[in-house]
């Protein structure tokens, strides 16, 4: 993930807050500026209230932490669930599967909004909420891609006939 701020930033603000005569200050106020690593963590927080502002008033887009939900999949979600034994339906070829990229790309985005929403949570609750929730209906007995032990299986859309006139 790039940063709006360089080291260099960091530092400076960092030393600055050093440098500010603290004591004037409750003992309290003196305690939390001499905690250590707070520089740091004041500027990730300043980084991330900026980045939002960009975004939710400037209209700058978001910056996602997997390009897309090929990336997702590729660097996140088939190392958090990995095979675990010959009972799972899945094909290699998942991606040509509408149902199954479709559920994977919302996964997805889920991730993206939980990451950022709560850096410090967002696998756990992904992984306890989204991810159990999808996976085992993708790879069950009921997958979309249960056709495809031997070998790629192309599946179906669901039919629908024309909506009638006056219907809509």
């Amino acid at each position: 993930m790039s940063h709006l701020f360089d080291k260099k930033i960091v530092q400076a603000f960092t030393e600055t807050l050093t440098e500010v005569s603290t004591e004037a200050l409750p003992a309290a106020v003196q305690d939390v500026l001499a905690t250590p690593g707070l520089g740091n963590h004041l500027a990730r927080t300043i980084e991330r209230d900026v980045q939002l502002f960009a975004e939710t008033e400037m209209g700058v887009p978001p910056k996602l932490r997997f390009t897309d939900e090929f990336a997702f999949f590729d660097d996140y979600l088939r190392l958090a669930y990995e095979s675990t034994g010959m009972s799972q339906k899945w094909c290699p070829r998942w991606w040509a599967h509408g149902s199954v990229r479709f559920r994977i790309r919302s996964m997805w985005l889920s991730y993206e909004s939980l990451l950022r929403r709560d850096p410090a949570t967002c696998d756990e609750v992904f992984l306890r909420t989204i991810g159990d929730h999808h996976m085992p209906i993708l790879t069950g007995e009921r997958s979309p891609m249960v056709a495809c032990s031997a070998a790629h299986q192309p599946g179906k859309p669901l039919r629908s006939d024309p909506i009638e006139e006056g219907m809509q």
